[in-house]
């Protein structure tokens, strides 16, 4: 039987790469996109994340068409940046909704269809959680909060059979430009994905750190500064 996957913010960059890799691992793949990128190997439900209905209809579609969720991948998030004494309340809240809030309806949701298949449950984060940097408040706080969120969700939910794997990702090149062939790729990010969930049920990896091997030599602050960890 195919195994479903649903992933969220999959129309481009990480998100984009851990679907394909699924999809070529004849996964059956559903992405709830905000915005549409049309991929015909993915069956995409508009979904804007910040609106809990509309997260919950999306949720209630896939248990009412397909009856299941094995694999559920937290990966939307956006990035705000501004010095901590300028942050607007719209950039925090917006942080705040996509990337702690969102993530817990998801998993509301999710838990008895996880349970149920004994599934896998992945949080896509950041070095940022663990490595806040100038003008991150919005960013590298909501991804600390994500991270806690995920160990919270190891204990409380491998007694209803749902392994829980959170990645620490450094820098990836979402965007590929010049001179960041040393960057991780949405690809090797997707690899990984697909290896840890056909790992045994047996076995939960809780926390997987994914650096480039070898970072960038020059010194840029802000968020680029997580490129040399």
């Amino acid at each position: 039987m195919t195994k479903i996957v649903v992933i969220t913010g999959a129309n481009r960059g990480i998100g984009h790469g851990i679907a394909q890799s699924f999809a070529e691992a004849d996964y059956k793949v559903i992405a709830l996109n905000r915005t549409l990128c049309g991929a015909d190997w993915m069956e995409e439900i508009q979904c804007d994340l910040t609106n809990q209905d509309e997260v919950s209809n999306a949720i209630d579609y896939v248990e009412k068409t397909y009856q299941t969720i094995d694999i559920l991948v937290n990966n939307a998030g956006i990035r705000r940046y501004s010095p901590i004494e300028e942050i607007s309340d719209a950039d925090w809240n917006d942080s705040l909704l996509t990337n702690v809030t969102a993530p817990l309806w998801l998993i509301r949701k999710c838990t008895k269809m996880l349970s149920l298949s004994n599934g896998f449950m992945v949080f896509v984060g950041s070095q940022a959680a663990e490595y806040p940097f100038e003008e991150g408040v919005a960013y590298s706080t909501t991804k600390a909060a994500f991270l806690a969120m995920s160990k919270i969700a190891i204990q409380d939910l491998r007694y209803k059979n749902i392994r829980v794997c959170y990645l620490s990702l450094g820098a990836v090149a979402n965007r590929p430009k010049e001179n960041d062939e040393w960057k991780i790729r949405p690809s090797d990010v997707g690899q990984l994905a697909v290896s840890l969930a056909s790992l045994s049920p047996r076995v939960m990896p809780t926390y997987v750190e994914l650096r480039p091997s070898v970072p960038s030599s020059s010194h840029i602050p802000k968020m680029n500064a997580l490129q040399n960890i």
